[in-house]
Order: C-alpha cells, then sequence, then structure tokens
C-alpha cells in the first residue's frame, strides 16, 4: 500500500492496480503483531534496514499526526536481567548511534524503579522515541489515498494465478480502434481469481510490476521470473493481554535483550492503540515455526508448506545450530505458564490469572542456506525483461519503516524503469507532496 501511494504521489500521471488476495487490505502480517514503531538499534549498521526504520518512524509519527491514526509514542526498555547481560545493552546503544537513533542512553534499576515500579531488572537501554501505532489503521489510510487519487484501484479477493509477459496491446491507427500486437514493446499479464475457486479467471495487464506478498513472497516471485531462492519461512506468534483490570502494569514497551538466532526478541509487553482490539496491554509473542503459512492456530496445517519446511535446508542449519531455541519455543506455544515465565523474568509479579487469550500472529521471516536470518531487506530486481521488481523479504521492522521503504524502491523503480524524476517531496524527510 505504500509503494502504490508513493507511485501515484510521485508520478501524477501514472495509474496504479494493488491486487490482494484477501477481502482486505492487511489481513495478515500488518493487521496481526506487537503495532510496535521501532528505533532502529537492532539492526546492522549500514543496511536498508536500519537506514528505513530510522526515517521510517519518523515519517510513521508525521503521518499518523496529518491522518490522526492511532500512534503514542511509549518509550521503550530493552532489559538485562542481571549484571551478566548488561554487556549487550552496550552492543545495542552503540548500533543505535551508528544508526542515527536519538536519545538513547542506559539506565540503572533504581531509574527504572522510579518510572516503572513493577520491572526488577539489573539495568536496561532506554529509547524514549519508541511508540506504538496501529498498522492496519494506517494501511487502511494507504489505501484510502490510493483510490482518492482517481488513479488507482485495488482489486480485493484476487489471488495471483500466472505471470507473463505478453506483446503490448495497441491502437493501429488514429482512425482505427482495432487492437493489435506490438512485438516490440512488452507488458506483463497477470492472471487470478478468487482464493479457492476455478474461476471466473481475470486478467490485469501493466507495463510493470512490483510485488510484495507477504507470507506467500517467495512463490509470487517465483511466478514471474523470480530465483527459487531464498525461501519464506513463517512463524506463529502468540499473545496474552493483560485482564483490565491489570493493564496499567507498565507503561513502556518493555522488552528482553534480544535472544540471538534470528527469531523475534522474545516475550514483551506492549500497550498497544488498535482500532479493532482496543487499548491494550499485550504479552507476547513467542516464535513458534508455523505449520501453515497462514495458520494462526498450532494444529492449522498444509502438506504443501509442511513439505516446504522439511526441504528448506536453512531451517535444518537453524534447527541444529538453536536446537534449544527451537524447542523451547515451541513448548511455550503450548503451555502458558512456560510461556509467562519468560515475562516474569522481566515483571516477576505477573500470576497466570492475571492474562487473558489474545491474538495470533504470522511474520515471514528468510533463513539463508548457511542457517543464518537474512540481516537486511531482499529486493530482486529487472526481472521479467527488466519489466519486475520483487520484494523477497522484508520482515519486522517493515511496518515502522514501510513510508521509508516505499520511496527507497520507487527510486529504484524510477532507475530499472525509465520513470524519470517525478514530483518532488515538500522535504527529503517527509511523507507528503502537498
Amino acid at each position: 500500500m505504500a509503494i502504490a501511494r508513493e507511485i501515484l504521489l510521485r508520478f501524477p500521471n501514472k495509474t496504479v492496480t494493488c491486487l490482494e488476495k484477501e477481502s482486505e487490505v492487511a489481513a495478515h502480517q500488518t493487521g496481526h503483531n506487537s503495532g510496535v514503531i521501532h528505533a532502529g538499534m537492532y539492526y546492522e549498521e549500514g543496511s536498508t534496514m536500519a537506514r528505513c526504520c530510522v526515517k521510517g518512524a519518523s515519517l510513521i509519527y508525521q503521518y499518523g499526526e496529518r491522518h490522526n491514526l492511532p500512534t503514542e509514542r511509549t518509550g521503550k526498555l530493552i532489559c538485562a536481567p542481571t549484571a551478566a547481560d548488561a554487556p549487550v545493552l552496550h552492543s545495542l546503544l552503540e548500533r543505535g548511534n551508528n544508526n542515527g537513533v536519538e536519545g538513547l542512553e542506559i539506565v540503572d534499576s533504581a531509574w527504572i524503579k522510579e518510572r516503572e515500579p513493577n520491572i526488577q531488572v539489573h539495568s536496561a537501554l532506554y529509547s524514549p522515541n519508541t511508540g506504538v501505532a496501529d498498522y492496519g489503521a494506517f494501511a487502511r489510510q494507504y489505501a484510502k489515498e490510493i483510490i482518492d487519487t482517481g488513479r488507482g484501484r485495488i482489486q480485493v479477493d484476487y489471488e495471483v494465478q500466472k505471470i507473463q509477459e505478453v506483446p503490448t496491446k495497441c491502437i493501429s491507427s488514429s482512425t482505427d480502434t482495432t487492437l493489435t500486437q506490438d512485438s516490440s514493446s512488452m507488458e506483463v499479464e497477470i492472471t487470478g481469481c478468487e482464493p479457492n475457486q476455478k474461476g471466473p479467471m481475470k486478467v490485469v495487464r501493466a507495463k510493470n510490476v512490483i510485488t510484495c506478498a507477504g507470507l506467500q513472497a517467495d512463490r509470487v516471485a517465483t511466478l514471474a521470473d523470480g530465483d527459487p531462492k531464498p525461501q519464506v519461512l513463517t512463524f506463529r506468534g502468540t499473545y496474552y493481554q493483560m485482564k483490565s483490570e491489570f493493564r496499567n502494569i507498565c507503561t513502556m514497551n518493555i522488552y528482553p535483550i534480544p535472544s540471538g538466532g534470528g527469531i523475534p526478541v522474545g516475550v514483551h509487553f506492549t500497550p498497544t492503540v488498535n482500532e479493532r482490539r482496543g487499548r491494550q496491554m499485550i504479552v507476547g509473542p513467542g516464535a513458534c515455526i508455523s505449520f501453515h503459512r497462514e495458520g494462526y492456530n498450532f494444529f492449522d496445517c498444509s502438506l504443501k508448506d509442511i513439505w516446504s519446511l522439511m526441504t528448506h535446508v536453512g531451517l535444518w542449519r537453524f534447527a541444529f545450530g538453536n536446537f534449544d531455541l527451537a524447542v523451547t519455543e515451541m513448548y511455550r506455544d503450548l503451555n502458558k505458564k512456560a510461556f509467562l515465565d519468560q515475562a516474569r523474568k522481566l515483571i516477576p509479579s505477573v500470576t497466570d490469572d492475571m492474562v487473558e487469550e489474545s491474538f495470533s500472529g504470522v511474520m515471514a521471516q528468510v533463513f539463508l542456506d548457511d542457517g543464518s536470518a537474512a540481516k537486511d531487506f531482499i529486493l530482486e530486481r529487472k526481472k521479467l525483461s527488466g519489466t519486475t521488481l520483487h520484494v523477497r523479504s522484508a520482515p519486522s521492522p517493515a511496518c515502522t519503516a514501510s513510508l521509508g521503504i516505499a520511496q527507497e524502491i520507487v527510486d529504484i523503480c524510477s532507475d530499472d524503469f525509465h520513470w524519470g524524476l517525478g514530483k518532488q517531496r515538500l522535504a527529503p524527510d517527509s511523507p507528503f507532496y502537498d
């Protein structure tokens, strides 16, 4: 949605069609996550991920204020439970400073106790500019802007089945409305239909295509000349939430130090400002491997997706290299007490009867053949004779970074597809053109 919006605002002569498999935008990852506006201290220095996260957080706050969308600058503590854990905070501080994150500081237990009395840890990295948002609401606003241009449309319930190059259709003369085929010029033809149906098949033609298929990114890319790898792996994150009378147990985002291995950062406390689920204090998520790419429960299974897992070299190398982590994450997904034991490392006073079940989300992650998680966004450029760009991997912080990613991808498209410069933004660090 952010990329489509950026194209339409920057290039007033272009039209854009967005093809969405579900019946609404943001039905999967964007609508089912912690909603954190990340500041940018986790990501590799110099990476596109780090750059877009820091820039994107600023853009998200601006955009949310302009459109009155749910956002709140809550602050965040990344907590070291013991002195032995504290060196990790210094590494994160250095990385964050090098990435351009503002306001970071390491604080001690007395500082923490004064502001968050229920937290009992040795020390923490404080990030004042971390916040929360409702990214589903942002996606819906992006979609509204797309439609309001009069040059964009969003085709929902459209599952892409086939993508191919075809000769451009053109009118043979100024007085003849007969369409002819121009073999010297090629377009992209996309065929699809309603999910789980055989028809009717619908066809969309375009001069250029950008795929951003999230949980299905690898499969959609391979329909359009994309490489078989990298493959997507999906992890399901289950959330609990504090019962209403315990919702104020903390006010900031409260995180553990990163666990390593490349999967999400562990069970944490997050205040939410979600339009559909309301204001909550959610606890989670875990990170259990999902046996269905769109499976929101432990026993949701797909033979196709299970086979993809079984034949994924990178997954097996990750699992053997992080065996304890892989097994314990699956165990926590099934065992509430084990799950909350992780939360109690941050707030010991949390008891099992203080929480209730909340939602689940599924996130896409890419593991390379050596078993390591991809440390940056992955793009595949100039496919299908130069007409197509694939976003192969855009995990967290992609929601935070969405407006920044959109600007960078449209810059790439301007070069690859020879679009020219287009309109200039009000300022380099602004999401607006007027």
